[in-house]
C-alpha cells in the first residue's frame, strides 16, 4: 500500500514537472512576433549595422515607460510595455537601440537611443 502511494506522489510530481516546463517554453516563444517587429524596424532604419543577425535570442524584457525613451505615441508613458534589446557586435562603436513594442499589438512605439 505504501508503494503505491509512493508511486502516485512520484507521478503526481512528475506531472506538475512536466506541465510547467511546457507553460515557460511557451511564454518563451510568445514573443517571437515582437522580436520580428522589432528586428525588421531596426533594419528599416539602418541599425542592424552594429547588431549581430542573430535577432531570435534578442533578449526581451517587461518594463515601465519612462522619460528614458524616445515614444511615437506620448499615452504609452508610465505603461508597462515589451522592451526588446540586440546583442551588438563585436567592437561597435555605437549600440543598437532598444526598441519598445506594444505587448497587446506587436507594434514598434518606440526606442531608446544606445550609447
Amino acid at each position: 500500500m505504501i508503494k503505491i502511494a509512493l508511486y502516485l506522489v512520484f507521478t503526481y510530481f512528475l506531472i506538475l514537472l512536466l506541465v510547467g516546463c511546457a507553460e515557460n517554453q511557451s511564454e518563451t516563444d510568445s514573443y517571437n512576433e515582437a522580436r520580428d517587429t522589432a528586428w525588421n524596424f531596426v533594419k528599416e532604419k539602418g541599425w542592424n549595422i552594429t547588431a549581430k543577425d542573430n535577432w531570435q535570442s534578442a533578449k526581451v524584457t517587461k518594463v515601465v515607460i519612462d522619460k528614458n525613451y524616445e515614444l511615437f505615441d506620448k499615452t504609452y508613458e508610465g505603461k508597462e510595455v515589451l522592451s526588446i534589446s540586440f546583442e551588438d557586435k563585436e567592437n561597435s562603436v555605437v549600440g543598437t537601440p532598444i526598441i519598445i513594442i506594444d505587448p497587446y499589438t506587436n507594434k514598434v512605439i518606440g526606442f531608446m537611443p544606445s550609447e
